[in-house]
């Protein structure tokens, strides 16, 4: 009995230090501020060209080369991180919207995400499987996140500004 007794005195102490090791770990946190920005526009924010044509074959497929430009781009480049600021451009990549057909649910479903590097991106093998009109929809999400520090150089803010860009495109998807 004195044995069961003892471990679960050891049992009880070592949960209360785990949890205390753990609070331990947030407490840098804790009076640190988030601030957000966003622009009201979804389009203009972002310049962008690429190459789909405007008429597709059934299950052929095709390689998007986009390119983009943006008003962040002179403030820092994508995934690059300097003691201030770090710039992250998000691509979301929606399922092809069928023209005219009612889906069940949400039209708009995501099909992938990707971090993009540079200003440059291919999207890979994109297609279509059956013949009719589509739209293409992808969405840009830029952000900077500004770190900002008090006077003695702890970390007391973050800011983020975003910028977003919708790309849509009508295509007609033949045999």
């Amino acid at each position: 009995m004195r044995l069961i007794s003892l471990l679960l005195l050891v049992l009880v102490l070592s949960s209360c230090e785990k949890k205390q090791k753990k609070e331990d770990n947030f407490a840098k946190y804790k009076d640190m501020q988030l601030t957000e920005s966003r622009t009201k526009s979804i389009n203009g924010n972002i310049g962008y060209t690429f190459d789909l044509p405007d008429t597709l074959r059934v299950n052929q497929p095709y390689d998007i080369v986009f390119k983009f430009d943006s008003p962040f781009d002179t403030i820092v480049d994508p995934m690059v991180s300097d003691s201030l600021k770090f710039r992250a451009i998000t691509m979301f990549y929606y399922k092809p919207i069928k023209v005219g057909v009612r889906n069940k649910g949400s039209d708009f479903v995501i099909k992938d995400s990707i971090y993009i590097p540079n200003k440059q991106f291919t999207l890979e093998n994109f297609k279509i499987e059956e013949k009719g009109k589509y739209v293409f929809l992808v969405l840009i999400e830029d952000q900077i996140m500004n770190y900002h520090y008090n006077d003695v150089g702890k970390n007391d803010s973050v800011h983020f500004d975003r910028i977003f860009e919708e790309i849509k495109k009508e295509v007609v998807v033949i045999e």
